[in-house]
């Protein structure tokens, strides 16, 4: 392909990324302004009207909505995410501590899906209607069907309350337990590289459970995926040809697998930048300090820098990863090239 065709590709991608951004800030912004006013949470209930006044002056909350929203996208090129109200720190410095958490659990979940949703995925695809191909579907609709809060709850009282076998859902480590040197932000990464292996194992049983919960909510789509394109990879001309020619049926179903990997790997990616962006509801349950507990704790205290950072953030991730699953996906298969032409 010409270098002009990727160069025209990434523009437009580009483009339309921004444009999605855009429209993500417009709705959230708005949004966040009419749930309620800050001020009177920051002041308390004995503030005079005039410190009130002074206040959202200071703020800037008497402004009208459109002119808070010009000097917040001002500040939004330029790197800035506003200052929490609530903390009085920049949002961009408490997004960074949070991150790693949630980053940490989102790939957990998700290497825990890819390893059970594929092979699975791949074994039911070679006899279609047997007890595996049940099996797998009776699986994925559990998945799918079920929310993952409630998922998490039950993992909880089975495991941690009734079993013993998992720790509370207190974090990442125990309570008053030191974490390790900073490196990455990722506890269990961080104690491996610190060579710290009481610290590893302690943080990856904190893990285990939010990562499951995710892996069995979240990723049923790429084991269905999986099946259907494999199915149709098996019964393709060019598989009945490699059969004909005598070719051992492991060499047959790799072949198989190789072509239908293109669609998985964008599932893949849409569910990874899903789980980035979405993991309030696992992070709330497992009190996991990261963005989704953050902007959940924003607002309740009616927080709106943070709350508009970590969607933003989180839609970046998704548009970013999506857009490296596709270019992936066009190098790999020259029909998806094709196709954009």
């Amino acid at each position: 392909m010409r270098r002009g065709f990727w160069l025209r590709y990434l523009g437009r991608r580009l483009l339309a990324a921004v444009l999605a951004l855009f429209g993500v800030a417009v709705i959230v912004f708005v949004v966040t302004r009419l749930l309620g006013d800050p001020v009177e949470l920051i002041l308390g209930q004995r503030a005079t009207p005039e410190q009130a006044a002074q206040l959202r002056a200071e703020l800037g909350y008497d402004d009208p909505l459109p002119q808070q929203f010009v000097r917040y996208i001002g500040d939004l090129v330029q790197g800035d995410l506003g200052v929490s109200n609530y903390t009085q720190r920049p949002v961009t410095d408490e997004i960074a501590d949070r991150f790693p958490a949630t980053l940490e659990l989102a790939l957990a979940g998700m290497l825990l899906g890819l390893l059970w949703t594929i092979p699975l995925g791949v074994i039911a695809a070679q006899r279609p209607g047997g007890w595996v191909d049940r099996v797998s579907r009776a699986v994925a609709e559990f998945g799918l069907a079920i929310p993952n809060f409630f998922f998490g709850l039950l993992l909880i009282l089975l495991f941690a309350y009734a079993l013993g076998w998992a720790p509370a859902p207190v974090g990442e480590l125990d309570i008053g337990a030191s974490p390790p040197p900073r490196v990455t932000g990722m506890v269990v990464v961080d104690a491996l590289l610190a060579g710290d292996l009481p610290t590893f194992w302690s943080a990856l049983k904190y893990l285990a459970l939010p990562a499951i919960t995710l892996a069995v909510t979240s990723c049923p789509p790429i084991l269905a995926l999986t099946r259907t394109s494999m199915i149709t990879a098996l019964r393709s001309d060019y598989v009945r040809s490699a059969r004909a020619f005598g070719l051992p049926p492991r060499t047959v179903r790799w072949y198989a697998l190789k072509n239908s990997l293109v669609p998985v790997l964008t599932m893949s990616a849409m569910t990874f930048g899903f789980l980035v962006g979405n993991t309030v509801l696992v992070e709330s349950v497992f009190s996991w300090p990261g963005m989704g507990l953050y902007s959940v704790q924003s607002m309740q205290r009616f927080d709106y820098a943070p709350v508009l950072g970590v969607v933003l953030l989180g839609s970046a991730i998704y548009i970013l990863v999506y857009l490296l699953a596709d270019l992936i996906s066009m190098a790999i298969d020259p029909r998806v090239r094709e196709g954009q032409t």
